[in-house]
């Protein structure tokens, strides 16, 4: 059978009823029940149905002829053309630039919005415009509470816009949070670092990569989800409520790596993801971390093991080599220089953040903005 031939059989059959759930009426989903006096239903159905009390077996050979067609997109009236092998034709439907999709402040506020992708910029903007985070000083800055379940917020840039979603599930004692893209163009995929502070100079950095547009409207897939600790966020960055949330996103056309940004992945603290300096502490199990964060944890955050006061000589050597960036780089300073130059520097940088003199505030921002 040819290509067209199987399209012109799969639409013959699309006409009659062989390949809808005699309940919901929305095409099969393996497995497929076939059940006496009602007819072929999908699983969802048998599960929420009351048919338990009725002989069902399942339609193998159903599922068989199912698994060869090439199904057209449930929103083909509203223009999409897209036809799928089953497999994949539930992950396009839910993708669909045609879909109608919810407004994700539909937890947060009660947002009752339904509508296309192409429209959710301009209705998050004209509905939800105090959850609209605008490009500031190549930053984005947010300030979170752990009490917030849900954080939505636009991020808006001169020629690019995305999507951040956020969720504290105080349960796991986790919190997780992605950047979507809102346009799935190519150039809308990227890198980007944040800094996560509390009311030390100190804070935890986390980094990703953009996300498709699909993660926008669903429940955070907490598997893919950048993922926090908050006890570590409270041990580190001394976080006891507000969090301060300084984004930095990297454009495709800036990612090209030279090769001391290679080099100084291999000396990224894995607690607080900045480069280790000497001196640098390793674990009983040779795991490295650098000398800001050994004295506040007890254990390894890699392999549990204790520490003694053992030193990473050989990484230490290394570093002899290596120029580093700022520390606050993320906030804007763009200074480089060797391990002992750039702690000089970090020391009267600029862009370091200072406290509010008076007592009684727990505040704090950047020297630049005094």
């Amino acid at each position: 059978m040819t290509e067209q031939s199987l399209l012109n059989f799969t639409d013959e059959l699309l006409e009659s009823s062989w390949l809808y759930c005699a309940i919901c009426k929305d095409i099969l989903k393996p497995p497929i029940m076939l059940v006496e006096t009602i007819g072929n239903i999908c699983t969802t159905c048998l599960e929420e149905t009351e048919v338990t009390n009725l002989k069902s077996m399942n339609n193998s050979a159903l599922e068989n002829v199912l698994s060869l067609l090439k199904l057209p997109c449930k929103f083909k009236l509203k223009g999409c053309m897209e036809r799928c092998s089953y497999g994949k034709l539930s992950f396009h439907q839910n993708n669909c630039k045609f879909r109608t999709k919810i407004c994700p402040m539909q937890k947060v506020s009660g947002c009752e919005w339904e509508g296309s992708s192409l429209d959710f910029a301009d209705h998050f903007k004209q509905c939800h415009g105090d959850h609209v985070i605008n490009f500031e000083n190549d930053l984005f800055f947010l300030q979170t509470s752990l009490t917030e379940r849900n954080v939505v917020k636009l991020l808006v840039m001169k020629q690019h816009t995305y999507m951040l979603r956020m969720q504290n599930n105080l349960e796991k004692n986790k919190i997780f949070y992605v950047i979507c893209s809102l346009t799935d163009d190519y150039n809308s995929f990227c890198e980007y670092a944040v800094k996560h502070k509390g009311a030390s100079d100190n804070y935890i950095k986390t980094k990703s990569k953009i996300l498709s547009s699909y993660f926008i409207y669903d429940d955070i897939d907490e598997s893919i989800a950048v993922e926090i600790d908050i006890n570590a966020l409270k041990q580190i960055a001394q976080v006891s409520d507000t969090i301060t949330n300084i984004f930095k996103i990297k454009l495709e056309d800036s990612l090209a790596e030279t090769m001391d940004e290679k080099i100084l992945h291999f000396f990224e603290c894995p607690v607080c993801k900045n480069f280790m300096k000497p001196p640098i502490y390793q674990c009983h199990s040779g795991h490295s971390l650098c000398n800001l964060c050994r004295p506040r944890l007890e254990k390894c955050p890699t392999c549990r093991s204790t520490f003694g006061n053992t030193r990473n000589y050989s990484l230490e050597g290394l570093t002899v080599g290596v120029m580093y960036p700022c520390i606050y780089h993320d906030s804007g300073c763009a200074e480089i220089g060797s391990a002992s130059d750039i702690l000089k520097h970090e020391s009267e940088c600029s862009f370091k953040p200072y406290s509010c003199p008076f007592p009684s505030c727990n505040s704090s921002d950047m020297q630049r903005q005094i």
